[in-house]
């Protein structure tokens, strides 16, 4: 008995059959997570970083509560890190070229002014052939068209509003147009690497625009408009929020909110419409709701010749 003990405490799997391959692959082949488990589990912990829009009960609570959105989106966003509080501040030039007459019923000014010191973005104003007094005044940023301010519908709706009485700037988009170069909206995320704000430029671009608008003799600085197709769209909702000079805004098929984005993949949208720690403060639904006390239109469309899809 003695010598038999040792044997009977060997382990039983020494006696056993050993797995086929075939079974092995099957035990294998069992999922350890759920189908799509670790994508849930991002999009929920994304959702739940994402501010919701607070309720308030009285227009007057919401409207100091926009000031806050509105002050800390700016300072710690847009203008983070020491260059671009530099560049927000920095006087910007201006330069006006030729001008183009003998047109039905408008005019057309070429022109260039600095974003930032030294960086220079092309633009177009469409005048009226006859204009008098305080005129309604409106930016028209591009989309990510290629051919830039010199896409025929960009044209063809700055001169309808040059023809019914408004000053129409047609801004060049960085990268695009007459602005393309090596400088596109992809390296926003390189500026945002060295410590600076990738998202300033982008926000100059139009801010500078309406400083050169508004110092037009003719322009009415309480009739202000915005508005803009596609990533033009984008800009118009996040300038106008944060602009107070906006009156009214119409960003074109568009944008949606980072919750909606969790959910739904086709409209990630760019760099500059995600720029970084945004969401920490808020929402595209918050930028929406900064523009209670102004007009503000959307326009939407089942889709539009990029990625946009209502």
């Amino acid at each position: 008995m003695k010598t038999a003990l040792p044997f009977l405490l060997l382990p039983s799997f020494l006696f056993s059959a050993t797995p086929s391959v075939e079974e092995i692959e099957k035990q294998l082949a069992q999922p350890i997570l759920k189908n799509d488990q670790s994508l849930e589990e991002v999009q929920a912990f994304c959702e739940s970083r994402v501010p919701d829009v607070p309720n308030f009960k009285k227009p007057d609570e919401w409207l100091k509560e926009s000031n806050r959105i509105r002050s800390e989106v700016l300072d710690k966003i847009v203008f983070r890190g020491k260059q671009a509080k530099q560049w927000r501040t920095a006087k910007s030039k201006v330069i006006w070229d030729e001008v183009i007459e003998g047109l039905p019923g408008y005019r057309i000014r070429k022109l260039r002014f600095e974003i930032v010191p030294g960086w220079w973005a092309p633009a177009l104003l469409y005048e009226p052939e006859k204009i008098s007094g305080k005129v309604p005044v409106v930016v028209n940023v591009n989309g990510h068209g290629r051919t830039g301010k010199a896409s025929p519908q960009k044209q063809i709706r700055c001169i309808n509003q040059a023809k019914r009485g408004m000053l129409a700037l047609n801004v060049e988009w960085i990268g695009l147009g007459q602005f393309k170069n090596r400088v596109g909206h992809y390296q926003l995320a390189q500026l945002d690497l060295c410590g600076e704000s990738g998202m300033a430029p982008f926000f100059l671009n139009v801010s500078r625009a309406l400083d050169l608008l508004l110092a037009h003799p003719n322009a009415d600085p309480e009739r202000v408009a915005v508005a803009g197709l596609s990533g033009g769209g984008w800009q118009t909702i996040f300038f106008s929020s944060l602009d107070p000079r906006v009156k009214l805004a119409n960003p074109v098929a568009g944008y949606s909110s980072f919750k909606t984005r969790a959910r739904h993949f086709s409209d990630l949208g760019d760099s500059e419409q995600t720029p970084n720690d945004l969401a920490t403060i808020a929402d595209y639904t918050h930028l929406t709701a900064l523009l209670s006390d102004r007009a503000l239109l959307l326009t939407k469309n089942q889709k539009d010749n990029c990625c946009f899809a209502a």
